[in-house]
C-alpha cells in the first residue's frame, strides 16, 4: 500500500483492519491504482457474522488533480464473494433509483484475495458516524427499523404493481428457498444425517414442545414426493436482498435519537434476486431479529410466545411478559401484511410458512448459533411445517381463517 508515511500510517491501517492477508491485497491494489490508503477522519468498521469485514478508508491519489475520497471496504466472505460484486451491479442495474437511495455505489473495480475473498469499494462520501446496523440500536428502536426496513423492501424496491406471481408445489418451493442448503455434503445436510432425521419414511417425528405428538419433519419436506408435495403453493415475487439478516441493514439515528427511514442502506448484495419470494427476506430478517435471545437461551414460555408470533395467521396482542425479541416479530408481520387484501394475506401467509420452513433448516448449519440453538430453530421449523399444512389444506378445502 503506498503510503505517505509508510511506517505509521501503514501500521495503523494494518492494525484498523486486522487482517493481514487483507491489507496485503489492499496494498496491491493501491499500487496498481497509485493511490495511497489511510484512515478517514471519521472511522467506521463493523464485522459481520459470516466473517465479512465493512470498514471506511480513505483513497488519495498521488498524482493527478483529483482530490481524496472516503470509501466503504466491504471483504467479502468465502463463498460469497465471487458472485456479490455482480450481484450487486446488477441490483444497480435493475433498480437504480432505489439504489442510488438505499445502496453504496461500487466506485472501483473489485479486487480479488489470496484466499479466495474479494475486496469490494464502495461510495461513502457521507457521514457515518451517526449511523448504526439495525443489531446494534437500542432494543426499544429495533422494531420500528424492521418494519420500517421491510416496508422500504417489499413496497418501495418492490411495488404491488410489479410484484410477480406464480405457483408450484410446496416441496419445489422449499427446494428454491434452500438455494442448495440441503444438499448432500452441505453443513445443514450433515446436521440432519447426524441426527438421523433424513431415513427413509420419516416424513413425522414426535417433538417434545408437542407433548411427542407428530408433526412434519422439515429435513424431508424438500425431497420430491414429499408429504407436501401435493400441496400447491401460489407466491409473490420480486426484488429479493437475499441475507437480510441484522447486520445488514444499516439506518442513521438523527440529532432526536429517532431513526431517519429514508436514509436506511442495505449492504451484501451477495444473495440478490430479481425473482425470488418476496417472503424470503422477512423470514431472513425474522429468524435474524431473534438470534441473541435464541443464543442467550429461551425458557419454554417463552419459546411458545415467539413460536405463536412467527407462525399464527393473525397477530397476537402485545403483552408485558414477552420477550424482547417480540416486538420486532410483530412490528415486521405486520408491516408485511399491511395494505394487502384478504387473497393476497392468503397468499403471502402460505409462501411465508414455508420460506420460515426453509430459515430454519438453514439455521441448522450455523455452528455459532451453537447446539441447543441448533435445536431450536430445528424445533421452530417443525411448527412452521404444521402451521403450513393446516394452513394449506384448510385453503385447499374452501374455508378460511
Amino acid at each position: 500500500m503506498i503510503m505517505r508515511d509508510l511506517g505509521r500510517e501503514a501500521t495503523d491501517v494494518g492494525l484498523y483492519l486486522e487482517d493481514p492477508v487483507a491489507v496485503q491485497a489492499l496494498e496491491a491494489w493501491a499500487r496498481d491504482q497509485i493511490v495511497s490508503v489511510e484512515i478517514p477522519d471519521e472511522p467506521w468498521r463493523r464485522h459481520g457474522g459470516s466473517g465479512a469485514l465493512l470498514a471506511r478508508l480513505r483513497i488519495v491519489p498521488i498524482t493527478g488533480s483529483r482530490g481524496p475520497s472516503d470509501v466503504l471496504m466491504k471483504l467479502c466472505s468465502v463463498g460469497s464473494a465471487a458472485r456479490e460484486p455482480m450481484n450487486h451491479d446488477e441490483a444497480w442495474t435493475r433498480s437504480p433509483i432505489f439504489a442510488d437511495r438505499h445502496l453504496f455505489r461500487q466506485v472501483f473495480a473489485s479486487q480479488v484475495v489470496e484466499d479466495g475473498r474479494v475486496l469490494m469499494f464502495l461510495d461513502s462520501s457521507e457521514t457515518l458516524s451517526n449511523r448504526r446496523t439495525l443489531g446494534e440500536l437500542p432494543a426499544t428502536l429495533r422494531p420500528d427499523g424492521a418494519a420500517a426496513t421491510t416496508r422500504l423492501v417489499l413496497r418501495e424496491w418492490n411495488s404491488p404493481a410489479t410484484w410477480q406471481r406464480g405457483s408450484m408445489p410446496a416441496d419445489a418451493f422449499l427446494r428454491t428457498e434452500l438455494r442448495g442448503a440441503m444438499e448432500q455434503g452441505r453443513s445443514a445436510y450433515r446436521w440432519a444425517e447426524h441426527a438421523g432425521l433424513l431415513a427413509d419414511g420419516l416424513d413425522w417425528i414426535g417433538t417434545a414442545n408437542r407433548g411427542h405428538r407428530r408433526t412434519p419433519n422439515p429435513m424431508r419436506l424438500p425431497q420430491v414426493d414429499s408429504i407436501v408435495s401435493r400441496l400447491p403453493v401460489k407466491y409473490l415475487s420480486g426484488n429479493s436482498h437475499g441475507d437480510l439478516h441484522m447486520d445488514n441493514i444499516i439506518i442513521p439515528l438523527a440529532a432526536d435519537g429517532s431513526l431517519e427511514h429514508e436514509q436506511i442502506r442495505l449492504v451484501d448484495l451477495s444473495g440478490f434476486d430479481p425473482s425470488a419470494p418476496l417472503s424470503r427476506d422477512v423470514a431472513t430478517l425474522l429468524l435474524s431479529s431473534i438470534l441473541p435471545t435464541v443464543r442467550a437461551g429461551v425458557s419454554r414460555a417463552e419459546t411458545c410466545k415467539l413460536v405463536r408470533m412467527l407462525t399464527a395467521t393473525d397477530l397476537v396482542a402485545a403483552r408485558t411478559d414477552e420477550p424482547v425479541a417480540a416486538g420486532v416479530v410483530r412490528a415486521v408481520r405486520a408491516a408485511a401484511m399491511a395494505g394487502l387484501d384478504a387473497d393476497l394475506q392468503r397468499m403471502f401467509h402460505a409462501q411465508y410458512l414455508l420460506s420460515l420452513v426453509a430459515q430454519t433448516i438453514i439455521y441448522t448449519s450455523y455452528s455459532n448459533v451453537g447446539p441447543a440453538g441448533q435445536q431450536w430453530y430445528f424445533a421452530l421449523g417443525t411448527e412452521a411445517a404444521m402451521a403450513f399444512m393446516n394452513y394449506a389444506q384448510c385453503d385447499l378445502s374452501g374455508e378460511t381463517d
